[in-house]
């Protein structure tokens, strides 16, 4: 046998003990989570010796600043007893219920149900009566001796007492609705903040419905703060409006003593990309739009005041506007070292283009655009010269009445990707919009029930134009393969925000305030439905169509049901038109009607069947009957043939 070798001892590695090196890329999300909490309420040590500690949860500042417009009881509940500094426990053997009165539904018109003209005027009245209930909550009296404590202490008691003031105009009168408005009090800091360092407030309002976007009371606070501070109605958006539509806006502000101005931030910026892309092409004035040729034959009876008013102003036009109201010297006192400047702020609701105008003030993109509202967080300064600072203020939803929240939505104050009842915004886009105008848009056709079946006849339901253009693109839910409404009003209702689906609202009578009636409005917005309103590329497949059917003028409210185009297939006289349509039996809209005529008289069963009498019958080979005797003759005579 060999040897056996002696072990070895093991012995110490010479050198420096090897360090451990950390792995780059593990995953201490949960250390990291417990060093900022422990960091956050860590004990601090003042100056003279005080000792702070909390356990408050610390939240970032875009949670501090997010928008909060609708809350749920319980929520609302728990916020205003922060708000009062208040404690409270629960009772466990207390027998409480809490009650929901409204079962979640914003209202009647939820369902689909809307206003009469007397209805609305009733409604009107009113709101009117409490209109000056409706205000923004004050920033309170502060000086430099208080602390951060003591101004946030009385900030939050005003804010408190505001929202208090709204909810008892709420309760007190229940057949009215207040919209939603921001009930974040850190979002209304930022507005305070800009209302006090601004030398001009400009109030950027949607001109689709200026006065639901206007705030009377905000220009009351500007003018509280210095009377020397001034207020101007920016109207952005009015490229949308006709020329008609802009001279009874304009009748109605000047009798009011408004000081507005019309302008349009999407064609101020469309003009600037031109600008840059022609760069020393490019001339002033080359492209203006065709539609501010007007007929003199109009221009003799409208005032020369409200002419040169109409018009909507260019960048350098808005630019010397706001220069001109604003005041002569800055009201505001400069830091030490630094030139005197006048601040501009620019304040209003969410998706009014209150950043859009900045970007095209400045003459590039500085700020954010988004179409989802609420993009703008807080405020923020812009310089546009050396002179001039802009200030931009988060989208605000001021309170204010309205019919139905299905208006706030349609205006696009809501989000639509956000939206659970989509019926009520839906049936204003189906009243406000005709139906002929719809169908030539998205290449569908509308069916609509009768008078007889419990319909309309004219005016579709939600239910029907949703249906319609779900199953004209093929949304369908899983399962049972139905319609996808919800997915169609999403699309409805965006293109109705963005302006493709567009309705003007019209401005009270100058006698009375009244609003004007259902007929009208249609009659006010009758000039945006015409063939030239629509897509170029809809308008060349209607040109075709009506080319086939020789017919020479086309007139949409006349002649659409007789085409054939897109996916509407065009009827006659005596035959209904019809739209291409995915989806089965299952997608198509129930009919109460039709089910009780199939019931009551079973069409789907009935067979047709000719009988005649016995002895009409025609006889073959004999006149015997059924030619038995016949055929046994022949087969007996054949068998003998055999043999």
């Amino acid at each position: 046998m060999p040897p056996k070798e002696a072990t070895r001892k093991w012995k110490a590695p010479k050198g420096p003990k090897p360090i451990q090196r950390r792995n780059k890329n593990a995953i201490v999300l949960g250390r990291s989570i417990a060093h900022a909490r422990q960091r956050e309420n860590a004990v601090e040590f003042l100056p003279d010796g005080e000792m702070r500690f909390t356990t408050d949860k610390h939240e970032a500042n875009w949670v501090k600043l997010r928008s909060v417009t609708q809350e749920t009881a319980l929520d609302e509940f728990l916020s205003t007893a922060e708000l009062a500094d208040k404690d409270f426990t629960a009772d466990r053997h207390s027998n409480v219920k809490i009650i929901r009165m409204d079962s979640g539904v914003d209202s009647a018109t939820s369902q689909g149900f809307s206003l009469s003209n007397e209805q609305r005027g009733i409604l009107n009245a009113k709101q009117r009566s409490l209109a000056k209930d409706l205000i923004v909550p004050r920033r309170p009296y502060w000086d430099e001796s208080m602390t951060k404590y003591q101004l946030e202490r009385q900030e939050k008691e005003a804010f408190l007492e505001w929202r208090r003031k709204l909810a008892h105009l709420q309760e007190s009168n229940e057949d009215l609705l207040l919209t939603p408005f921001e009930r974040n009090i850190e979002v209304w800091k930022q507005l305070w903040r800009v209302v006090e360092r601004s030398d001009l407030v400009v109030q950027i309002v949607d001109a689709r419905d200026p006065l639901l976007f206007r705030s009377v009371d905000l220009e009351r606070y500007v003018k509280e703060l210095d009377e020397r501070k001034q207020n101007l109605l920016l109207v952005n958006k009015a490229d949308l409006l006709t020329r008609k539509q802009r001279i009874e806006w304009t009748k109605y502000f000047n009798s009011k003593g408004i000081s507005f101005t019309f302008y349009s931030a999407l064609r101020a910026n469309q003009l600037l990309e031109l600008q840059n892309e022609l760069s020393d092409d490019y001339k002033p004035g080359q492209f203006q739009h065709q539609e501010e040729e007007n007929d003199k034959d109009e221009d003799e009876d409208v005032d020369k005041e409200v002419l040169d008013k109409i018009k909507i102003l260019t960048i350098d036009q808005l630019e010397e506007l706001f220069l001109s109201k604003a005041p002569k010297e800055p009201l505001v006192e400069p830091l030490p070292g630094q030139d005197p400047i006048l601040q501009i702020g620019l304040v209003g609701y969410p998706n009014v283009g209150k950043s859009s105008t900045i970007n095209s003030l400045v003459g590039a993109k500085k700020v954010s655009v988004s179409a989802t509202p609420g993009k703008t967080k807080h405020f923020q300064t812009i310089k546009l010269s050396d002179s001039v600072l802009l200030c931009d203020c988060p989208g605000l939803v001021f309170p204010n009445f309205a019919y139905n929240k299905g208006e706030l939505v349609c205006n696009g104050v809501l989000p639509i990707d956000q939206l659970r009842d989509f019926i009520g915004p839906c049936t204003l886009v189906a009243e406000r919009i005709p139906k002929f105008f719809i169908e030539a848009v998205y290449g569908i056709h509308i069916q609509t029930k009768s008078k007889e079946e419990g319909g309309n006849g004219e005016i579709p339901t939600a239910q029907e134009l949703l249906v319609a253009y779900a199953r004209a693109r093929g949304y369908m839910t899983q399962g049972y393969g139905s319609a996808d409404e919800s997915r169609a009003s999403r699309y409805i209702l965006k293109d109705y925000v963005n302006g493709k689906l567009l309705y003007i609202n019209p401005p009270p009578h100058l006698e009375d305030e009244t609003p004007y009636t259902t007929e009208e409005c249609q009659k006010f917005n009758e000039e945006l439905y015409t063939f030239e309103k629509l897509p170029e590329n809809r308008q060349e497949q209607l040109r075709e169509a009506a080319k086939a059917k020789g017919i020479d003028v086309l007139d949409l409210s006349r002649d659409l049901n007789k085409l054939t185009f897109s996916q509407h297939t065009g009827g006659d006289e005596m035959k209904e038109a019809k739209g291409v349509t995915h989806g089965g039996k299952q997608a198509a809209l129930y009919n109460a009607a039709d089910d009780l005529d199939r019931e009551f008289f079973q069409m789907n069963n009935i067979e047709g069947k000719l009988t005649t009498p016995f002895h009409k019958t025609q006889q073959q080979d004999g006149s015997k009957k059924h030619n038995k005797r016949n055929k046994k003759g022949k087969k007996k005579a054949a068998m003998m043939s055999d043999y």
